[in-house]
């Protein structure tokens, strides 16, 4: 009897399983079919996402999309590509999840679903250390001879251009080349994600950059998953309640923004 109830409770168990991948949503369909978590990124928002020198994608984002993968026993698959091509990727269902630092808007939300936040954050203004004696806020860069760089399609530019009304705001394909100008000096300021601007002065010290003290917007940053697999995102939502209960979210925010040790795998 034991051994007939040990085979009916395995076989019970097994179509359990069978079960819930049949009415598993397309998302977490395509998961458990392919035993594969596709994550899409920009790559280029640390500490979120960035590239170390070894072309591995790390970050907050980046640990993550791995604790979630372990959770659902797959493989994790990152894909890199331009911001405004991953809230495509997104709508089109390329991707299983995006993680790149990605502010829950409204209009954002009308075509995807969001879990979180996760991290809550604010655009920052990135500056020449010698005129950031002088600003004391964004309205104080909104002169028209102030030349303002931002990464096209991202909340810095939307920010920037609401708020911005007499400073000149050129869009650059991704936040790298939006820095490069404030580096060269082909723009006076650059309007961000504030971990970013921080960073990128703690990061260039030779350049003489100064980060404004407070961010001027409220963002909250969630995970982005394509719309209609409600069973996805629930299990997303329970998965990012967990990490917050468990207390690992906060042990991984320690991680990237208070230790600044990652920064030794970073390009120079």
């Amino acid at each position: 009897m034991k051994k007939l109830s040990l085979i009916l409770t395995l076989g019970l168990a097994l179509i359990f399983c069978l079960s819930s991948a049949a009415t598993a949503g397309p998302v977490l369909d395509r998961i458990l079919k392919n035993k594969e978590l596709v994550v899409g990124t920009n790559a280029a928002y640390p500490p979120f996402t960035v590239k170390s020198t070894t072309g591995k994608v790390i970050g907050l984002d980046m640990d993550l999309a791995q604790a979630l993968a372990d959770s659902l026993h797959v493989k994790l698959k990152v894909k890199t590509m331009p911001f405004p091509e991953l809230l495509k990727a997104l709508e089109a269902g390329q991707v299983d999840l995006g993680l790149s630092g990605i502010t829950m808007l409204p209009q954002r939300n009308m075509k995807m679903a969001f879990v979180g936040p996760y991290f809550v954050t604010g655009q920052g203004v990135l500056l020449k250390a010698t005129m950031a004696a002088t600003i004391r806020s964004i309205k104080d860069v909104d002169k028209p001879s102030i030349t303002i760089a931002v990464a096209k399609a991202t909340t810095g530019e939307e920010a920037a251009k609401m708020v911005l009304k007499q400073a000149k705001i050129v869009a650059q394909p991704t936040m790298k080349a939006a820095l490069q100008m404030l580096l060269d000096g082909k723009a006076n300021a650059v309007v961000a994600d504030f971990p970013y601007t921080a960073l990128a002065a703690y990061r260039h010290p030779k350049a003489g950059l100064a980060a404004l003290e407070k961010p001027f917007t409220y963002e909250p940053l969630g995970m982005a998953a394509p719309k209609g697999d409600a069973l996805w995102t629930n299990l997303l939502r329970n998965f990012l309640g967990s990490m917050m209960q468990s207390g690992t979210l906060k042990r991984l925010q320690i991680k990237w923004f208070k230790n600044a040790g990652w920064m030794k795998q970073l390009p120079k």
